[in-house]
């Protein structure tokens, strides 16, 4: 009788948790769906980002429009057999400057991967030339300074020449997780979202299609 009434409690305890975690787990695949929709529904939107799109999108949005923007055009560019894969000489030099931050944030992978990876790996490492100027725009200096030292560390590991290391440097005792986990908390300390999303709103024209390129979209 004890074992039975064991074995009732376990069974109830198992009903339990399925019906708990199950639940969960539908509510997870149906947040997860909606966003992915989103996603989609963005990127239709933003992938032509006219005047008219970028008058009615919020300016905190305004990155993540310019990004889908810029990924919608190099999809346009694979289409051409004269495209050599370089994007940046199709970009203007601010979104050139956005693109950079975001292909930065990207190589952090939101703390999994390591700012090492701006540094050696494409496509982040095509936009390492442009990081201090894209930075200096939003007079995140400190940012700046850190990437530096960064950097100095990447090109020592580099050339094998680890022993180089400035024993003097604020930054002497950190390894490319400490760099990663140090920018990250830079970023998020800096506001460094809102002020791209001023940064692009203040330069509209660099960022919109122009009439010409809606006048060619509308031929073919």
């Amino acid at each position: 009788m004890d074992y039975f009434i064991v074995w009732v409690l376990f069974a109830c305890c198992c009903a339990f948790l399925i019906i708990t975690f199950g639940r969960r787990f539908l509510i997870i695949r149906a947040s997860q769906k909606e966003r992915m929709a989103k996603m989609e529904e963005e990127k239709n939107l933003f992938a032509h980002l006219t005047s008219e799109v970028f008058d009615q999108t919020e300016t905190i949005d305004l990155t993540r429009a310019v990004i889908y923007h810029i990924q919608a055009k190099e999809d346009r560019l694979f289409e051409d057999d004269d495209y050599d894969g370089n994007l940046i000489p199709h970009l203007s030099h601010e979104e050139l400057m956005v693109y950079t931050l975001f292909q930065l944030e990207s190589s952090l992978e939101g703390g999994r991967g390591s700012v090492h990876s701006f540094f050696i790996m494409e496509p982040y490492c095509d936009y390492r030339p442009y990081y201090k100027e894209a930075l200096e725009i939003h007079n995140c200096h400190n940012i700046v300074h850190l990437l530096e030292e960064a950097e100095k560390l990447a090109i020592l590991i580099e050339n094998d020449q680890e022993d180089d290391i400035d024993e003097d440097s604020d930054y002497a005792t950190y390894n490319f997780a400490d760099f990663t986990n140090e920018l990250l908390a830079m970023i998020r300390s800096s506001n460094l979202a809102e002020k791209l999303g001023e940064y692009i709103r203040e330069h509209k024209d660099s960022f919109i299609e122009k009439e010409d390129n809606d006048e060619e979209r509308i031929s073919e």
